[in-house]
């Protein structure tokens, strides 16, 4: 099984795109087994579009080498079509990086902020197009530093951008009356995706969705029959976990403990990431069981 990697297009990001976990050994270095078998579990779920070294895939912790081994097992492995995520702080390193992506497989990029700097509204604009230029790939936008959507609607309109994805709710509603017609919007509003659906958004880009990717796209075919009372009785199902899942102490190992909790191995996070609060622990356990997930 290959997977096309032909440039994604803004059309193509529809419905429950799971950014996919890194999975790793006690060590800290790949597991690239258990990465296999979340690939095969993606694939039996319905999943054709999917992220790596998004930040639930800890791509701020991914070397460039790491990023593309992953994305050339994905590709080649699977029948997935995969974003690569960039999480980084130069230009130079961006593109480094995008361009190994392109080589594995990768069929665009999701492209966030600089870490650990600010640029200035042109700096971060040539940020973008230089790294869209350079790679040859699409660039989806992620808004992880909580843009305002005046800076995203200026980033719509670059060369290269084919979508922006949006964490919180209000703006994706404005996002999709203001460029809506020039790049899709993914929501990574995990909570209420269903009230993103409802305000236009074409995807979902969000951890929860890595989680439990089966339910999520059960979600999107009710918004599709525009069935938003079934849509909103199986959001209240997951809500809770999906609200253990967006806290940010112990991210993305609050991602792997709830997956390896439901039965999928994924190994361990990182160091210092892991050992969670017995609070959080149980918190992530009640929630999976409120979903009828855990028995």
């Amino acid at each position: 099984m290959v997977a096309s990697n032909s440039a994604l297009k803004k059309e193509e990001i529809r419905g429950i795109i799971p950014p996919l976990v890194s999975t790793f050994t006690l060590g800290g270095d790949l597991a690239l087994d258990l990465f296999i078998n979340e690939l095969k579990f993606m694939s039996s779920v319905g999943i054709s579009l999917a992220v790596v070294g998004g930040s639930t895939g800890s791509g701020d912790e991914l070397s460039p080498d790491e990023l593309a081994t992953l994305i050339g097992v994905a590709t080649s492995q699977s029948s997935l079509r995969i974003i690569a995520g960039v999480i980084t702080t130069t230009t130079r390193d961006a593109i480094r990086r995008g361009l190994l992506a392109k080589e594995a497989g990768a069929c665009a990029l999701m492209l966030g902020p600089p870490i650990y700097t600010t640029p200035s509204a042109e700096g971060l604009d040539n940020f973008i197009t230089d790294v869209a230029s350079a790679t040859g790939l699409p660039i989806i936008y992620y808004n992880h530093f909580f843009n305002p959507p005046s800076v995203m609607k200026r980033i719509a309109d670059l060369p290269g951008v084919i979508c922006l994805k949006e964490v919180a709710l209000e703006p994706v509603s404005e996002l999709v009356q203001t460029v809506g017609d020039k790049v899709a919007v993914a929501a990574g509003a995990d909570c209420v995706n269903i009230a993103s659906f409802l305000f236009g958004a074409h995807a979902s880009i969000s951890g929860i969705n890595t989680v439990i990717p089966h339910q999520y796209r059960e979600i999107f075919a009710a918004h599709e029959r525009r069935d938003y009372l079934q849509g909103r009785m199986l959001t209240e199902k997951i809500a809770p976990l999906a609200r253990e899942m967006i806290k940010p102490d112990n991210f993305p190992a609050r991602v792997k403990y709830a997956i390896n909790l439901l039965g999928r191995s994924v190994g361990e996070p990182r160091k210092p990431s892991g050992n969670l609060a017995p609070d959080d622990r149980r918190n992530i356990e009640a929630a999976i069981r409120h979903a009828g997930l855990l028995k």
